[in-house]
């Protein structure tokens, strides 16, 4: 009878109780914040170069590629390239150069682009030194980072004595942030929160 009765009050105190659970729940969501400035890289990894100038060039001779870093500035690239062409008909070699490029995003609509580039450079060891290009580029960021696209424009050449011209078309990749159809530099941020919940039980009186 004593065990009984040890047994029943025993199980009163603990049903007058409070039972505390928590629970943790973790909340993923993405946020999208402007950006003021961002680093960013291309390359023009293939292309061809057309025009009068490149008349008795091989396949071959006409590919010239590329690799450009830079900032961006909101709607505005501001980037040096480095690149070849493989036959200049003025030197008859191969000619590498380094290249001054600034590009503005003209339009933007959703994850599509294009953009119109201006440039100045530098020849080494060439008849026509001096370059300055005019293109446009079609891509779309088809990731929050990367970009693959369509590039095409022309080049002058000037030398002291020589002037040169080339066409080029070509494929390419950037490396940046995305922009809102604003032009804004914009950052998608994966954010996860780990949220800790607290559910009291009432307290049950049995006596």
């Amino acid at each position: 009878m004593k065990h009984l009765l040890k047994i029943i009050v025993f199980f009163s105190i603990y049903c007058n109780g409070q039972a505390v659970k928590d629970t943790l729940t973790t909340e993923e969501k993405d946020s999208v914040v402007d950006v003021k400035s961002s680093w960013y890289g291309r390359s023009m990894f293939t292309a061809l170069t057309t025009g009068s100038d490149a008349k008795g060039e091989t396949l071959s001779q006409r590919i010239t590629r590329n690799v450009e870093f830079g900032r961006s500035f909101g709607s505005v690239d501001v980037g040096l390239a480095f690149g070849e062409f493989k036959h200049m008909v003025v030197d008859s070699s191969s000619i590498k150069y380094t290249e001054l490029r600034v590009s503005m995003d003209a339009c933007q609509f959703g994850i599509f682009s294009n953009e119109i580039s201006i440039g100045a450079g530098y020849m080494f060891n060439s008849k026509t030194p001096v370059m300055m290009e005019i293109s446009s580029t079609l891509y779309a960021q088809v990731t929050d980072k990367f970009g693959f696209g369509f590039v095409f424009g022309d080049i002058d050449f000037v030398g002291n004595y020589d002037d040169a011209n080339k066409s080029f078309f070509g494929l390419y990749l950037r490396y940046g942030l995305i922009r809102s159809e604003g032009g804004i530099l914009t950052n998608k941020l994966h954010i996860v929160n780990h949220i800790r919940n607290h559910k009291n039980r009432k307290r049950n009186k049995i006596f």
